[in-house]
């Protein structure tokens, strides 16, 4: 899988809008960028570093194209399949030293005796990263089935803690999810099967278990009024007839009657007279025995009667006034509803016996006052109509007990609403509690199965490999590479249980040249793509400027060391602002088998150039192209950039200001190494060297004026450098090719000849 595209790159970084060009060649397998500093090389190595790490970009716009037609977003770089790369840039090389203290990470060779076996290794691991993706399926599925689980034992848990937390019982207080779990396993089957409670008897319920305890009520005792046999008498006496001699007039009036009979017995007995005690007038002794006659024995017997009736109605009537009845505020709440109407009922009984007493003392009282006349009288309560107290008492009594016997167990009584209570909530939870445990187990018991074949591969590499891991001779390799590189042996690799650590002259490195520390980072590199875990005939491998702060002699041995190891490898990308690098990698590529080829598409390599330029807002922008031919064909940069100021100066056409852009600093570069080997002795700045310089002194200005004004990027801006004087651009390469050939002819003639067999060849 090779990388023959970056399609475009927006917004990241120095690369503001670039889109692969047309016109321009795609990558190959071997690839040199050339640029000057802040041309865009780091950007473009952090980008390919992310390949490296899979790792999705976040800033910008990027896509990537392999092998002509696979188009991958930075976005998508976590998941996307991607070709494995190795990265060398300062990131590397800071990581690198950064590790050497606490050791690098070993590097493990193949022997040749191991190819076999690491063939069975890698197709084990391929089997490993599936089984490994089949893991991860499980532990996501495993933990959100748990997830679900457990947030829904937490909430049915968070519901019954809240409802039976309670004054009276303490064993609610701490309940929780696994007191929930805990519960619903353990319900049994009997309550498991039962119908779910009602609302009201869940109120009820909570109505037991917040009581409070009461004191105990009394048995209520029923008044023993015998209804039947009361109204058997009364129906009897006042249907009865009195025999006796009667005098109309007494008859007719019984108020008349019943004052005449008291009068009649103030006058006999003990009390005889022959006068009226009212009138004072005679008693005719006819009249007497004519009174006497009307109230015969017989009346008076039946008059006692009655009175005697009346008397027993009235204790009757008085026994259910006296009737107790217990205050509904004595009960229960939840027995609230049974009292209230066990009480109405018990009271409803007395009310209709007094009723009925009342209705009984009427007639009799009636009867008394005309005996002689039964007709109005006769008739008897209807057996229907006379309440049943004992049964009224009995349900009274009934719901006493109730409330006695949850005084005489109140906690149990508790306990109890507390357990029904739970159990009705378990109950309204229990099918989708029991669809979660399901899933839950489902999915735990494809993790185990899941789970055993990672483990059983991973224990068959680990077998193999340690019959294939050699850990001294990296090591020792290593060291040497060091040697040979820096021409002294006083720093060398040791193995440090599963790394390396670093020693100088025996001991612990403490300090590192920055040129020490890019060779040990850049050997470190190299070496690395022997790892078994890289394939490099099959990866890519980015080397980005390897010899910063290093001499000439070490630039030639980084680049030798280079091209021994990666001359295998399936792609490489070197890129460097170094002309003396970049003219070493580039001749190694000229040389290339079929490099020499006219068709372009059969070329083992490729060459490009990065440059910048600046937008109409002042920003600086990079892009990508082919490159310059002058590069190609010249020897150093000296000579490429006399030759670039030349054809500018020369150029007969008219460019717009942004051509200019970059030319001022082509010409300083070009000024300053011809001046510093001029006038190799004199120091400071180009305008002290110009100085020097017989030639005129408004043009030396002129040509020091648009040096310092915009060779430099920040002078961008500065409201003071006006952007039109770029316009002078042309006319001051002409006074700097003058004023060289002024200074040095003889040297001028010879760039001129090098021009003209350039232009030539």
């Amino acid at each position: 899988m090779k990388l023959t595209r970056i399609t475009k790159i927006r917004g990241h970084r120095v690369f503001r809008d670039f889109a692969w060009p047309t016109e321009l060649h795609a990558f190959a397998q071997f690839n040199l960028i050339y640029g000057w500093n802040g041309c865009g090389k780091t950007t473009l190595s952090s980008l390919l570093s992310h390949l490296q790490r899979r790792e999705a970009l976040a800033e910008g716009q990027v896509e990537f194209e392999f092998d002509s037609s696979a188009k991958v977003t930075g976005t998508a770089l976590s998941t996307a399949a991607l070709p494995d790369v190795r990265v060398f840039n300062r990131d590397f090389i800071n990581t690198t030293i950064q590790a050497v203290g606490s050791g690098l990470a070993p590097i493990y060779f193949l022997g040749e005796a191991s190819i076999e076996k690491q063939v069975e290794v890698e197709k084990l691991k391929t089997a490993l990263a599936a089984a490994n993706a089949e893991l991860a399926t499980a532990t996501s599925e495993k933990q959100a089935a748990t997830v679900h689980l457990d947030a829904f034992c937490v909430a049915r848990a968070k519901l019954v803690k809240e409802v039976l937390t309670s004054a009276n019982s303490a064993r609610y207080n701490n309940y929780d999810k696994r007191s929930f779990d805990k519960a619903s396993k353990g319900l049994a089957p009997e309550l498991a099967a039962a119908p779910l409670a009602s609302d009201a008897e869940k109120a009820r319920l909570r109505s037991q278990k917040d009581a409070q305890p009461k004191l105990a009520i009394d048995k209520v005792e029923s008044p023993t009024v015998d209804f039947l046999k009361l109204a058997a008498e009364v129906s009897e006496l006042v249907s009865r007839s009195v025999v006796a001699t009667t005098l109309d007039a007494l008859t007719a009036d019984g108020a008349v009657g019943s004052w005449v009979q008291e009068g009649l017995l103030l006058h006999s007995a003990g009390r005889h007279a022959d006068t009226c005690r009212f009138c004072e007038g005679p008693l005719n002794a006819s009249r007497r025995a004519a009174l006497e006659a009307h109230f015969n024995d017989a009346f008076a017997s039946f008059q006692a009667e009655l009175a005697g009736l009346l008397v027993r109605l009235s204790e009757a009537k008085q026994q259910l006034a006296l009737a107790q009845l217990p205050d509904p505020t004595r009960f229960y709440d939840h027995l609230t509803g049974e009292s209230g109407a066990a009480l109405l009922k018990a009271k409803a009984a007395i009310a209709a016996g007094a009723e009925a007493i009342s209705s009984f003392i009427a007639r009799v009282e009636a009867k008394r006052a005309k005996p002689f006349d039964p007709s109005e009288l006769v008739e008897g309560l209807p057996p229907t109509s006379i309440p049943s107290l004992a049964e009224a008492f009995v349900e009274l009594n009934v719901v006493v007990q109730n409330h006695n016997k949850t005084t005489a167990d109140f906690n149990r009584s508790v306990e109890d609403a507390c357990k029904q209570l739970e159990v009705a909530y378990l109950l309204e939870a229990r099918e989708e509690y029991l669809r979660l445990v399901a899933a839950d187990e489902a999915a735990n018991e494809l993790l185990r199965s899941a789970a055993a074949k990672p483990r059983e591969l991973q224990s068959q590499i680990d077998e193999i490999e340690k019959k294939i891991v050699e850990h001294r001779r990296p090591a020792d390799e290593l060291s040497e590479d060091l040697r040979a590189y820096l021409g002294r042996d006083e720093l060398r690799f040791e193995v440090s249980g599963t790394g390396y650590s670093l020693t100088r002259g025996g001991l612990p490195v403490a300090h590192l040249s920055e040129g020490e520390r890019t060779a040990i980072a850049f050997l470190y590199f190299l070496k690395s793509l022997q790892d078994k875990a890289f394939d490099i005939a099959k990866g890519i491998v980015v080397i980005d400027d390897p010899v910063s702060s290093l001499d000439a002699n070490a630039l030639f041995s980084a680049f030798g060391y280079m091209k021994e190891r990666t001359k295998h490898c399936g792609q490489l990308f070197v890129l460097t602002h170094s002309f003396a690098f970049f003219r070493q990698v580039k001749n190694w590529f000229h040389n290339l088998p079929k490099q020499q080829k006219k068709n372009l598409d059969v070329r083992p390599a490729r060459f490009f150039l990065l440059r910048s330029r600046s937008q109409p807002d002042g920003v600086r922008t990079s892009f990508l192209g082919p490159l310059d031919p002058l590069l190609e064909e010249h020897e150093s940069e000296y000579q490429y950039l006399f030759k670039r100021v030349y054809k500018e100066a020369h150029r007969s056409d008219v460019k717009p200001l942004e051509h200019h852009y970059e030319l001022p600093n082509v010409a300083r570069r070009l000024v300053e190494a011809f001046l510093a080997f001029r006038f190799p002795d004199t120091r400071g700045d180009l305008w002290q060297r110009l100085e020097r310089v017989k030639f005129e002194d408004a043009k030396k200005t002129r040509i020091l004026r648009l040096l310092n004004t915009y060779s430099h990027a920040g002078a961008i801006t500065d409201p003071e450098h006006d952007l039109s004087l770029l316009a002078e651009t042309q006319p001051v390469l002409l006074d700097v090719l003058e004023m060289m050939r002024t200074t040095d002819g003889e040297h001028y003639a010879g760039l001129e000849r090098l021009m003209s067999e350039g232009a030539s060849s």
